[in-house]
């Protein structure tokens, strides 16, 4: 029922003219206008708000499910290399992207017995910074705001934690513009050179809702991360946007079109 009913709301925000819906057509428009014609981009982009709908609803939903209910409904890839590389107790980055039931992954490792953390904004609003936190905490799982200190992220990975983070958006951290659905995009890039200068181990994780609401996560091997060169950085972190533009050609209806992705170009382009 509650996927009925948020589904529904995000069926018909579709339709209230606003600046998102606007910019989520234009974009798929950029990135599949010269194969999908203009029907298919806007019953895609309506389910883009469909399952935003639904998503919201599971992300709350399931982060207090059991976990006999959550491991009927979420299902994964093998993840073996991840408990292997955990096993070792030197941390492991986890790159993923805002694309299917995003929010679940936390819920999915701690449950999992992988302990883990992820960074955030805070909330101008309180009360719904609050009700966020709440619901990215649990067992195995801790949660920080972005503005706490940076070393802390060392420290929980130094204690062999999982670090969790998007790299799917043009956010005011440290970023290098690396190709992201063909596209020149500006990518969050300290995750990378975290694991790049620390030596530690790195997936790229990303969840997709199927025909049955049920989700699916899929697991890439360990990044084979380069380190040494000049241009490693930008290897690396086009190798990830890469898995995550797969995942997103896969599955367009359920990526965040709405976001500014590609607001800021590479200065050479705006010259």
């Amino acid at each position: 029922m509650g996927l009925t009913v948020f589904g529904t709301i995000g069926y018909w925000a579709f339709y209230f003219p606003n600046t998102e819906r606007t910019r989520t057509i234009r974009h798929m428009e950029m990135i599949f206008g010269r194969t999908w014609d203009t029907r298919r981009i806007r019953k895609t982009a309506q389910q883009v708000y469909v399952n935003l709908g639904k998503n919201l609803f599971d992300a709350l939903w399931l982060s207090q499910a059991t976990n006999r209910r959550f491991f009927e409904i979420v299902h994964y890839d093998s993840f073996y290399e991840i408990q292997r590389e955990y096993e070792r107790g030197n941390g492991i980055v986890i790159i993923t992207a805002h694309i299917g039931c995003f929010e679940m992954l936390l819920q999915l490792f701690g449950r999992m017995g992988l302990a883990s953390f992820a960074i955030g904004q805070e909330i101008y609003d309180k009360r719904i910074d609050r009700i966020i936190s709440n619901a990215r905490r649990g067992k195995n799982i801790d949660y920080m705001h972005r503005k706490e200190n940076p070393r802390e992220i060392i420290r929980r990975l130094r204690m062999g934690m999982i670090f969790g983070v998007l790299i799917d958006q043009d956010t005011r951290v440290e970023s290098i513009h690396a190709p992201f659905l063909g596209k020149p995009a500006n990518t969050p890039s300290g995750p990378i050179k975290l694991a790049m200068r620390f030596n530690i181990p790195a997936f790229v994780a990303t969840t997709a809702r199927q025909p049955d609401d049920t989700h699916h996560v899929s697991i890439s091997p360990k990044l084979d991360l380069h380190t040494g060169g000049s241009d490693d950085l930008l290897r690396n972190v086009t190798t990830a946007n890469d898995i995550i533009s797969m995942a997103i050609r896969r599955n367009p209806e359920q990526w965040v079109w709405m976001h500014r992705r590609w607001k800021r170009r590479p200065q050479r382009e705006c010259e």
